[in-house]
């Protein structure tokens, strides 16, 4: 039983070696028949291209603001007397010019008849000068009348001119203290409560109420040292060039009207480390505040003649970010793709300004570039139009603060 045994071993073993031996070869039959066998080409990937072309952009800086009033206008009655009657309803707008106040002016119409009567004496006694001296100028040229008596006459005359100037001056200033017993607005804005209520006797100087002006009105807010600095070297040497500012009122609706820069402070504040700054804004409907809280966009970098893309075409690649473009030829034809390193600005309006690394007439894979390599095959199924403004208008950013 034993030898029995042993021979079926080695039977077996035998056996074994030779399927073995067997199933290399086919392997090795297998793997020549499938290297003498043409590898499938890579099919191309299908991509879109855009036409980049050049422009100009503004990057503009956001930052918190608050609206304040140009100041509160006192005013105050130019003339004495009792105060009649309020004509304005407290807390509206007044516009400049309107009447607020009425003082008692039966005093002040007396005084400018009087001053129209001797105004109208003075006129009469003038007149009568006149006549007198061209009388006398006429007797004296024929001999009837002498020297002394033109010379008198002339005096006259003179005196009498001196008198009804002064008279004229009279009835001006009585005129003028009989407008002042109606106190207007010096300002239009925002009329405050009356100091005095009508019936009290009131003195020339006497506070009666204060206006807020609305229109314009100011916009107050900080700029960050670096914005500034940034700032500052865009707009170098154009000093007597207005500086264009934004408002917005919430985080989808902007204020209708631009407005202007008008203060920066001359120094950084160290505890802050900002600088203070002022805008003002015309406010014609009076939709701006003073005290609300608002956002201003002030123009901060002024990039001209760069290349801006989507956002969206950049990747990162091994030196950084890169985008992939596409040789010149017809859309039908199969082109290779290549990877383009940039040097990136900020994104403005939702566009990528690029500084360097593209230009005007590339063809810029903006869908498919995903699943590309340098040097892979592609086919442009599609070309679409670039998304940027054509070359010599301005785009605009709501840049974040910090940028």
């Amino acid at each position: 039983m034993k030898l029995v045994h042993l021979f079926s071993q080695s039977v077996f073993s035998r056996w074994l070696s030779g399927f073995a031996v067997l199933a290399a070869a086919m392997l090795l039959g297998a793997c020549s028949a499938e290297s003498s066998t043409p590898q499938p080409k890579t099919p191309s990937a299908a991509v879109t291209v855009a036409v980049v072309e050049a422009g100009n952009a503004v990057q503009f800086g956001e930052y918190a603001a608050r609206v304040r009033s140009p100041g509160a206008v006192e005013l105050r009655a130019q003339v004495g007397g009792v105060l009649k009657k309020r004509l304005y309803q407290e807390g509206q707008l007044v516009q400049k010019g309107e009447a607020l106040f009425q003082i008692d002016p039966e005093s002040y119409s007396l005084a400018l008849e009087l001053a129209e009567a001797e105004l109208a004496e003075v006129r009469a006694d003038h007149g009568n000068a006149e006549r007198e001296w061209r009388r006398q100028q006429d007797l004296f040229a024929r001999r009837v009348s002498s020297e002394y008596d033109r010379d008198k006459a002339e005096t006259t005359l003179q005196a009498t001119s001196a008198r009804l100037q002064k008279a004229e001056a009279a009835e001006n200033d009585a005129k003028r203290m009989l407008s002042y017993a109606q106190v207007e607005a010096t300002v239009a804005g925002v009329a405050g409560l009356e100091v005095l209520a009508a019936g009290n006797l009131v003195e020339a100087g006497t506070l009666l109420t204060t206006i807020t002006p609305r229109d314009p009105i100011h916009v107050h807010f900080t700029l960050p040292a670096r914005d500034a600095a940034m700032h500052r070297a865009a707009f170098a040497g154009r000093s007597g060039e207005a500086v264009e500012t934004r408002l917005l009122l919430d985080r989808e609706r902007a204020f209708p009207h631009a407005g202007q820069l008008n203060f920066t402070d001359a120094r950084i504040d160290p505890l802050t480390d900002s600088v203070e700054m002022r805008a003002v804004f015309p406010n014609p409907e009076g939709e701006l505040l003073p005290g609300q809280f608002v956002r201003l966009q002030l123009p901060l970098r002024t990039f001209r003649d760069v290349v801006l893309i989507d956002p969206k075409a950049v990747t990162e690649g091994p030196a950084g970010p890169q985008v992939f473009t596409v040789d010149n030829g017809n859309a039908t034809d199969e082109q290779t793709a290549r990877a383009r390193p940039l040097e990136l600005g900020p994104v403005v309006e939702g566009l990528q300004v690029v500084t360097a690394g593209l230009a005007a007439g590339d063809q810029l894979v903006v869908n498919g570039q995903v699943s590309l390599r340098p040097g892979r095959s592609v086919s442009v199924v599609k070309t679409v139009p670039p998304r940027v403004h054509a070359q010599g208008e301005q785009s605009r950013t709501h840049a974040q603060a910090g940028l």
